[in-house]
């Protein structure tokens, strides 16, 4: 099931950033059109098609992202791994908490921006010690 949702998560994200910002449908009809198809599909092909429409929600709120923090698709890829790893690990925890799948949105984004700085911070390090090993 692990790979089905984070299939689920990667596509969704990435479909609705592409229907946002590609096709400049914008964020709110791009997410209602990849909430819904979900919605509408996913349980007729699969068994656990509910779950994976959740998962195909809450990636779809995270795809909900300006352009500017993030300017390539495959970060979006990036941030729908993330929402389906969390979702995965909380699927039993917050059960009946109100804002779930928003919550499962935003820790998603945060984190990736938070990686992506932990990653530039380190490339910085490494060119300055890359310029001093040089002189």
């Amino acid at each position: 099931m692990i790979y089905l949702t984070m299939i689920v998560a990667i596509s969704s994200a990435c479909l609705t950033y592409f229907l946002s910002l590609h096709l400049e449908k914008g964020p709110t009809l791009a997410s209602a059109i990849v909430t819904l198809s979900s919605g509408l599909l996913l349980p007729y092909f699969f068994t656990e098609g509910t779950t994976l429409a959740l998962v195909a929600t809450a990636a779809s709120y995270a795809a909900m992202v300006s352009g500017a923090k993030f300017p390539k698709l495959i970060e979006m890829a990036g941030v729908g791994a993330i929402c389906g790893l969390v979702f995965s690990l909380t699927q039993d925890v917050f059960i009946g908490v109100g804002g779930r799948l928003g919550s499962i949105a935003a820790i998603s984004g945060l984190s990736w921006l938070g990686l992506k700085q932990i990653i530039d911070k380190f490339k910085k390090q490494n060119q300055v010690t890359i310029d001093v090993l040089q002189k």
